[in-house]
């Protein structure tokens, strides 16, 4: 069972299992422009990799750019082109970069970021899953 942990908003199991963040993104969510925080990971985990499923094609006129990090501006665990959000899709298994490989030092938000070029997309949906390991030596 995934907990809360007291003191800290990241997502925990109890037991010698993979976790993962489930969240979907939309074209027009808040702040999706800027990077918009979704859930967070827990303090020394370790990102295995993460899926996008594309729900609806995200339809801007020039381009679509989903991407996922760690803190407000990277783009270190789905970087923009790892993902097609510009068609139906599911993209597994996309690596970290940066930051986001290793044991994370601190508990870490998961921002997401789409940016568009051209004419305003009026759809767009994505599922994305990053999945990780706790530390559970502790």
């Amino acid at each position: 069972m995934t907990t809360g942990i007291p003191g800290s908003t990241a997502r925990r199991n109890t037991s010698q299992q993979v976790g993962y963040a489930r969240f979907t993104v939309n074209f027009n969510d808040p702040n999706v422009a800027n990077g918009n925080t979704k859930q967070w990971l827990p303090a020394g985990a370790l990102i295995i990799g993460t899926d996008v499923q594309v729900v609806t094609p995200f339809n801007a006129a020039t381009t679509n750019v989903l991407s996922v990090g760690l803190g407000a501006s990277n783009a270190n665990v789905v970087a923009g082109g790892a993902a097609a959000p510009g068609a139906v899709a599911l993209t597994q298994n996309i690596a970290p970069t940066g930051a986001a490989l290793g044991p994370l030092a601190a508990d870490s938000q998961l921002n997401v970021t789409y940016t568009q070029t051209g004419a305003a997309a009026t759809a767009g949906q994505a599922i994305v899953v990053v999945k990780f390991i706790p530390n559970n030596d502790l």
